[in-house]
């Protein structure tokens, strides 16, 4: 299932509810056509559409993206993501039984800096950041006890933990996204310091996202954003990029909220704004914000309600190469990518798909969603390009 097309999970969930065309469209307020549309991957739901169809299927929205619901999840994709899931539980344990001498908390710093430089840089960042996880968490945790949870130790570990909470988002394991944000957020406020525990905040943000929770998404982003507001007469590019950061989080779930203009609101002024105070090139605590990545929050924004050509009239001006970080392009390609499949303009899918694959070939063997895109993809392939799309979905696994 999870790399079914949209379409067919909606037409899956809809039969196995034992619902007609009628009645799911009814209940969601779309029209029939417009159902039968999307069930033949004819149309790409726009994300309120998307949610009043899971909820009235009962289903969560992640799992008609393909993406399996933290409750049904049976297991990791692979023996690394099961090593970080053992530390994570058993961490005390592993910690009592390393007979390992401990890292200092500098070279612990370096280690975790490290990985947070390949997460965002390395085209084959899932297993480099996956290989040193499971040691990071361990060393950390023991680090946080032995010293006496210091508040370097506390500082280190909470950044570790933002970290993890965004590998395993793009896993697709949100289940544990909650949990290791929640740990973030408790080390940082053992610091008492503003701008972590800001950060902290916005890593939250971001798992209750992901968790289909956007109306607490954005009380926990506007509470944060409040809480620097008073900082900011003095404030440096951090603050302002925290911040702004916590402005996006609120956007994004501001449309998610079915409050598409709050979303465009915030992203005009307040995050505009504290764009304008950061600039470009910056990945200050890990939020790669600034005018570029408020532009790729535009388009996203757009796309998520169904309107696209305005969402493709916004990604034409979106340059790329300003943003220090190979998550934010590539997604940005990824919603780029969504706005043509609703267009049935395939050959600017498949040309989208490629250029992420070239800057991040280990997206198309880790993320469920964009493997469905290609799923997808393949069976909606013209005779004269669907050679080269099945060469292209067999390099990524997909065709036997």
């Amino acid at each position: 299932m999870p790399d079914m097309p949209t379409g067919a999970l909606v037409r899956l969930y809809r039969i196995k509810r034992r619902m007609g065309t009628t009645s799911l469209a009814t209940h969601a307020g779309i029209t029939v056509r417009y159902l039968e549309m999307i069930e033949a991957d004819g149309k790409m739901p726009s994300v309120p559409v998307l949610r009043r169809l899971a909820k009235v299927l009962g289903v969560r929205t992640s799992a008609l993206l393909g993406e399996a619901p933290s409750e049904d999840h049976e297991g990791p994709v692979n023996p690394r993501l099961a090593e970080v899931e053992r530390a994570l539980i058993t961490y005390r344990i592993l910690a009592l039984a390393d007979p390992r001498q401990l890292p200092t908390l500098n070279e612990l710093g370096e280690q975790i800096n490290a990985a947070k430089q390949a997460w965002f840089t390395s085209p084959s960042k899932y297993s480099d950041v996956l290989r040193v996880l499971p040691d990071l968490i361990v060393h950390s945790e023991r680090a946080v006890y032995e010293r006496n949870r210091s508040v370097q130790a506390c500082r280190q570990i909470s950044e570790l933990y933002q970290l993890v909470r965004s590998v395993l988002q793009r896993l697709g394991r949100l289940d544990l996204c909650g949990v290791v944000a929640d740990r973030a957020m408790r080390y940082a406020e053992e610091t008492g310091d503003p701008l972590l525990i800001a950060a902290a905040t916005w890593s939250l943000g971001h798992s209750l996202l992901a968790n289909d929770m956007p109306i607490g998404s954005l009380e926990v982003a506007m509470k944060g954003r409040e809480a620097l507001e008073p900082l900011l007469a003095d404030g440096t590019p951090e603050h302002f990029s925290l911040y702004g950061g916590l402005v996006l989080v609120g956007a994004l779930a501001s449309s998610r909220g079915d409050d598409p203009w709050r979303a465009r609101e915030l992203l005009r002024e307040p995050a505009h704004q504290a764009a304008l105070r950061v600039g470009e090139g910056h990945n200050y605590y890990n939020t790669v914000f600034g005018p570029t990545n408020v532009a790729i929050h535009m388009v996203c924004v757009e796309q998520e309600q169904g309107e696209i050509a305005e969402a493709l009239r916004l990604a034409d001006n979106v340059d790329i190469s300003q943003i220090p970080s190979l998550e934010r392009k590539t997604s940005h390609l990824y919603h780029v990518a969504r706005c043509y499949e609703c267009r049935n303009n395939d050959t600017a899918v498949f040309v989208h798909l490629k250029m992420a694959e070239r800057l991040c070939p280990q997206d198309f063997q880790y993320r469920q969603d964009v493997r469905g895109m290609v799923t997808t993809l393949v069976k909606r392939a013209k005779p004269s390009y669907a050679g080269e799309v099945r060469e292209f979905a067999g390099r990524i696994g997909l065709l036997g």
